[in-house]
């Protein structure tokens, strides 16, 4: 089996769709003397900014010198983008080799593609014998498959509207399935600020005997200061001060993440592994997280970010605002069919100018023109494409050195962006 023929195979479970549930990763897990259990773990969930929170932890954690695991989920380009050590993909030939040793178990317990990856991952973290893991969870908590692992640390980001067909249409019930990561006899850290979301956390905590630390109640920060390049603050959670915190990640909604990291990083220092200020500095400023607010490109200025929903459009909308200096915003976006894609025009539609529907070469993305004619409702001038190559080409050709270029909507529709601007170059 070749590289493009794993992945076609990954590609095939698909049609399984996403089942929640652990009984099938537990069964495949135990039959390899239960991987998962032989490193530690800190298990990440939230609406939005779950992935930035675990890869700025486990970049404090390589700077601090331990061999570290990340997974996280969707990738950009290359699969392998998921499953890191010390922020190097899994090779092309490690994939492969473990495609192949799991595919009987895989076969054998009907996994879908995101238990395989899971599979994948935590394995591949025993055999490389990493101190610590950063896992995000992928849909959920409760019933994610990343959720077999016995985590020390549970983070949850923030509780948002989002999958709300399997997770709840309310702030409640969308809590208690991200709280069903949280682990007895274990620590979970928060930054929500909505009162039935604490509250449920809360009663998860008690319930399992579970120190629980509301980052949101203990932070301080003061002069921030925003770039093109860095994102500054001072900042002081509960009696540590660190002025001058320099943030790779740009954007304010970065130092609510970046908070929660911090903290995690504190309790590791005092309960599992030693860190120091310098590597909680470091791993700050030195993480990489492509297409986060990430400029791309200068003439014309291309953005791209990744925001999928309402509330992570919100957080783009005042960063684009808070960084950047620009005389017309043109917005390129493709979504898939099952985000509420009018709501997520509508945040963004007061800054944006021009509008440039695309559709990503993927089964889950909506109809370019379908955009477009929801776009229109908000904003006067919109181009419809039915490829991300032909809308990136526009905007390309028609923007001017003062225009600023926004790429975001979905992981699929920028992942395009990507490898298109590396094909222009």
């Amino acid at each position: 089996m070749n590289y493009n023929q794993s992945l076609e195979y990954l590609q095939n479970l698909t049609r399984l769709g996403w089942k929640l549930g652990l009984n099938k990763i537990r069964s495949l897990l135990s039959e390899l003397d239960n991987p998962h259990e032989k490193y530690k773990v800190v298990h990440v969930a939230g609406t939005n900014g779950k992935g930035s929170t675990s890869t700025m932890l486990a970049s404090i954690l390589k700077e601090a010198g331990y061999h570290t695991g990340l997974f996280t989920s969707p990738h950009l380009v290359y699969i392998g983008e998921r499953i890191k050590i010390n922020g190097n993909p899994i090779s092309k030939k490690d994939f492969v080799r473990y495609i192949e040793t799991l595919q009987p178990l895989i076969k054998k317990y009907k996994c879908t593609f995101f238990e395989a990856i899971t599979a994948i991952a935590l394995v591949y973290f025993a055999d490389q014998k990493v101190d610590i893991a950063v896992i995000e969870v992928g849909l959920g908590g409760r019933l994610d498959a990343t959720n077999v692992v016995n985590s020390a640390i549970s983070i949850i980001t923030n509780i948002n509207f989002d999958h709300t067909r399997l997770l709840g249409n309310n702030r409640k019930s969308i809590a208690r399935e991200k709280g069903g990561i949280i682990k007895s006899n274990s620590i979970c850290i928060t930054n929500c600020t909505h009162k039935s979301a604490n509250d449920t956390i809360a009663e998860i905590c008690s319930d399992k005997n579970v120190e629980h630390i509301r980052v949101d109640k203990l932070i301080k920060v003061d002069r921030i200061r925003f770039s093109e390049h860095v994102t500054t603050v001072d900042m002081g959670i509960n009696g540590s001060f660190y002025p001058r915190l320099r943030l790779g990640l740009l954007g304010e909604h970065q130092i609510d993440n970046a908070a929660l990291a911090v903290t995690a990083a504190n309790i590791i220092n005092s309960r599992i592994f030693p860190i120091k200020a310098d590597h909680i500095y470091d791993g700050l400023l030195n993480v990489y997280w492509p297409a986060r607010i990430q400029v791309l490109e200068t003439c014309p200025k291309i953005v791209a970010d990744v925001a999928h929903n309402p509330n992570g459009m919100t957080y783009l909308k005042k960063s684009i605002q808070e960084i950047f200096k620009f005389r017309r915003l043109i917005l390129l976006m493709g979504v898939a069919k099952d985000k509420d894609y009018e709501r997520m025009i509508k945040k963004i539609a007061p800054i944006t100018d021009e509008f440039v529907a695309v559709r990503a070469e993927n089964h889950r993305s909506l109809e370019a023109h379908l955009l477009g004619e929801t776009a229109l409702k908000y904003i006067p001038v919109v181009h419809s494409f039915p490829r991300v190559k032909d809308g990136l080409e526009y905007v390309i050709s028609n923007a001017t050195d003062e225009d600023l270029v926004l790429c975001t909507g979905s992981h699929y529709t920028v992942g395009e962006i990507f490898q298109e601007l590396e094909k222009h170059d």
